[in-house]
């Protein structure tokens, strides 16, 4: 198999899509639903701070999930599961895995963020673009072995940028209240 960039690049976007589609759909969801139930209930963490904040909706959860397993399920079917080496094909499980890590990285962001007192939408540079990526990553290697690390050295860089440029369109598109 060639390891030139653009294959690797192609490589790493088809593999993290579940990921990057469970943590893209709360934000969607979010607007076509009229009420939404925070996923921490509105209670207080020791400290007295919201565990996550209004942002962090069982909606959003649930969608997120759902839409990157099906996204993952769709891209198993197709001949883009083809590029993927054998280790990293998409299967439904995966797809799971993947997208349950994201959602459950991007709570562990927000838990971060309240415990530091940076209230909802406001920026905290690496955490907001790479909580996702990186439990969503440590999720599949517990379960499914290791990743090449090359994989993992394109997706944090690309995943950073991609981020910053997909929420500041989610803004002009009044879809986030916040460009960052």
């Amino acid at each position: 198999m060639s390891r030139d960039l653009p294959n690797l690049i192609l490589q790493s976007l088809i593999f993290i899509l579940p990921a990057y589609t469970a943590n893209a759909t709360p934000v969607i969801t979010s607007k076509l639903l009229r009420t939404s139930t925070p996923i921490d209930l509105r209670k207080n963490f020791i400290d007295g701070r919201r565990i996550f904040g209004e942002g962090k909706t069982i909606e959003g959860f649930l969608s997120g999930l759902i839409v990157g397993t099906l996204v993952g399920i769709a891209v198993s079917a197709t001949p883009l599961n083809t590029i993927l080496p054998q280790s990293l094909k998409l299967t439904p499980l995966k797809s799971f895995v993947l997208s349950l890590g994201a959602l459950l990285g991007d709570l562990l962001g927000s838990f971060i963020k309240r415990r530091l007192g940076i209230p909802r939408g406001a920026p905290a540079p690496l955490l907001d673009q790479l909580d996702f990526l990186l439990v969503a990553l440590l999720l599949y290697v517990l379960i499914f072995g290791t990743i090449d690390l090359s994989y993992i050295a394109v997706l944090v860089p690309l995943t950073v940028v991609l981020h910053i440029a997909t929420n500041y369109i989610a803004y002009k598109l009044r879809l986030k209240p916040v460009p960052l």
